[in-house]
Formats: C-alpha cells, sequence, structure tokens
C-alpha cells in the first residue's frame, strides 16, 4: 500500500498588496509540518509543490525543518498540476456583475463593503458570496474562456494524484504541498463522491494541515482530512 500525504500551505498573507507570501505564522506553521513529519513518517521516496511562491515556500519550510530535526528529507519537486484553481480571479472578474442579477447575492455583496474587514457580518457576507459564485464556476456558468474550468481544474489534479502513486510504486510514501482546491479533489477522490462535494470541502481546510490517501492500484482511499495534530501540540512553541 502506498501513501499520498497532503500538505496545504501555510497561512499566506491575506489583505497584502501580494497573497502569495507566507506571513509569519506561515513560516512556522511549515516548519512544524515539517518536525512532524520527520516524527511521523519514514524519509519520503519524493516531495512534491504546486507552482505558486506559498506553497514551494511551504515546502522548503518543511524539508529545512525536517532535515534540521536530523531526517534526510529530499529536495521539493515543482509539479504543476498542484496549482490552485483561480477563485481570487472569478470573484474579482464576476461577483460584481454577478450581484446585479441574483436578488440573493446582492445584499451580501453590498455588506462586505458596508462591513469592517474581520468582523461577523464581513464574514459572513463573503462566506456566502464565495460558495456563490463557486457554484457558477463549478457548474461553468460564468461565460469566461479565460478561466480555468472547474471540470478541467479537477481532472488535471486527478491525474497529477494518480501519477504519483504510480511513479513511487507499492509501499511508497508521497509528500505533495498545495493547496485546498487540490485537498478537496483528493476527499473527492478518496471517498467517490460528486465534483461539488469536493470543491465545498475545499473552502474548509486549514492552513499546515494534512490530508491522506492510501492506495492499492488505481484505487485511492481517503485515511485522513484536514488534520492539524502538529498545530495543537503543546509542548512546542506556541503559535500565537
Amino acid at each position: 500500500m502506498s501513501t499520498l500525504l497532503l500538505v496545504r500551505h501555510g497561512q499566506a498573507s491575506l489583505g497584502a498588496a501580494d497573497y502569495d507570501v507566507l506571513s509569519p505564522l506561515g513560516i512556522v506553521q511549515a516548519g512544524r509540518v515539517g518536525v512532524h513529519l520527520a516524527r511521523m513518517i519514514t524519509t519520503p521516496a519524493a516531495i512534491y509543490c504546486g507552482p505558486l511562491r506559498r506553497q514551494r515556500d511551504t515546502a522548503t519550510h518543511l524539508v529545512t525543518a525536517a532535515r534540521d530535526a536530523g531526517h534526510d528529507f529530499p529536495d521539493p519537486i515543482v509539479a504543476p498540476g498542484l496549482d490552485e484553481y483561480p477563485a481570487i480571479t472569478v470573484m474579482q472578474r464576476h461577483l460584481q456583475r454577478l450581484a446585479e442579477s441574483d436578488p440573493e447575492l446582492a445584499p451580501h455583496v453590498g455588506n462586505l463593503t458596508r462591513h469592517e474587514r474581520g468582523s461577523l457580518e464581513h464574514r459572513r457576507a463573503f462566506e456566502f458570496a464565495f460558495q456563490r459564485i463557486m457554484r457558477h464556476w463549478h457548474d461553468d456558468s460564468l461565460g469566461d474562456p479565460e478561466l480555468e474550468p472547474h471540470a478541467a481544474f479537477q481532472a488535471r489534479v486527478e491525474a497529477t494524484l494518480r501519477d504519483m502513486f504510480a511513479a513511487h510504486g507499492r509501499g511508497a510514501t508521497v509528500v505533495a504541498v498545495t493547496s485546498a482546491g487540490p485537498v478537496g479533489v483528493a476527499l473527492k477522490l478518496g471517498l467517490g463522491a460528486d465534483s461539488w462535494t469536493g470543491l465545498k470541502a475545499s473552502f474548509v481546510v486549514a492552513n499546515a494541515s494534512l490530508t491522506e490517501l492510501k492506495s492499492r492500484g488505481d484505487d485511492p482511499t481517503l485515511t485522513m482530512f484536514n488534520a492539524l495534530p502538529h498545530l495543537h501540540d503543546r509542548s512546542e512553541i506556541s503559535l500565537r
């Protein structure tokens, strides 16, 4: 049986000029993942990461921490198939337009500007608006040919995950540092769920969380989802 451990990147820089940069907390989280994996598994056959900076930097900090703990983790390999879905672009291009024709969405979009970022009202409005517009993306109803369709996103992630299992053979353990979207696809694949269930699952994937697939042959099974034991261990440094 082979094991694929998916790691969501550490906390990025939400609200900053460049979101695709790990925050100071995200750097700490990535190191904590590396220390935990060094204790949890033997040296992985490979460590892959997506092409985004937050994915690559998380992998680098993870490997450095594992090596500092005395374990010979390999250098990360960039895998384009682990890239995230285009959520920010979808929101920027289509949220206001959809609000003009969707009477349920419109008040929530209004609340995004009416209430302070971080407030309960703002978070609730964002959650509703985000899920509403991502459903449109999932259903391919945005009419935007420049966006990667959900079906294509899901297909490339599934192909990448299957290729990783196939490349390293039976009994291997592989680590893949990615984002919430591909983790949702892993859940969909590992449970045999529908595609919307997989996308919805991505909305709750925590920074630096662990998700595990195990496989015999070509039939992965989900054995762990969105786990954070390494961030709740009070014997280690505080993240606050």
